[in-house]
């Protein structure tokens, strides 16, 4: 059965998952709505799904979500002011939810980085706080699955992370006593089917 299943996820690689399209555009929502703890929902479901089926767009909207919740958890960049970064942003994410039809995960990552030069930008309207949001996202996401159960080697070629960076990171702030649950292989397995719909 285990053998059936790599086959049939090696087999179906290149699909986007199912919910995908709708998992962006629910982000989309919280973040127009400013919706903190919805934003943490999300991002704890995309670092989940990106330990069970590492695909590259995963992982980056792990990263735009935690990013995200972390604008929306301070109430001034709601203005006026930022108005039009905003606008960038939620553009750049409803473009990358609508292309997920065309299942090309490349056309999705160029929309995604969208988002994160539009991030980038309203970082330097506001360096007081948000200078460095997106490595600070992308290094969080990176341990949390280091965290949760993928290898040091895998976390740190899939993410870009420097291995001794993400162990530091896991070590400094306590991230394996954090991850609350520890999913078991049956969990796990279950988990996987149901991403390819078996």
């Amino acid at each position: 059965m285990f053998n059936f299943l790599i086959w049939h996820m090696a087999k179906n690689e290149k699909k986007i998952p199912l919910g995908f399209k709708n998992d962006i555009f629910a982000v989309l929502s919280a973040f127009k709505k400013q919706d903190q703890r919805k934003l943490r929902k999300l991002n704890d479901k995309f670092i989940e799904d990106a330990v069970i089926d590492f695909r590259k767009s995963i992982y980056e909207m792990a990263v735009i979500s935690y990013v995200l919740g972390k604008i929306a958890s301070k109430p001034r960049f709601s203005s006026k002011r930022y108005g039009k970064k905003f606008r960038e942003i939620t553009g750049a994410l409803s473009r990358a939810a609508k292309s997920v039809s065309k299942n090309d995960e490349r056309v999705i990552l160029e929309h995604l980085k969208e988002v994160e030069k539009s991030v980038s930008s309203l970082e330097k309207k506001d360096e007081r706080y948000l200078t460095g949001l997106i490595s600070k996202g992308r290094l969080k996401v990176a341990a949390i699955m280091y965290a949760q159960g993928v290898s040091l080697g895998v976390a740190s070629s899939v993410t870009g992370i420097d291995k001794q960076e993400i162990m530091d990171y896991a070590g400094k702030t306590m991230m394996f006593d954090r991850v609350k649950e520890e999913k078991s292989i049956r969990e796990r397995m279950k988990k996987a089917r149901k991403l390819i719909g078996g």
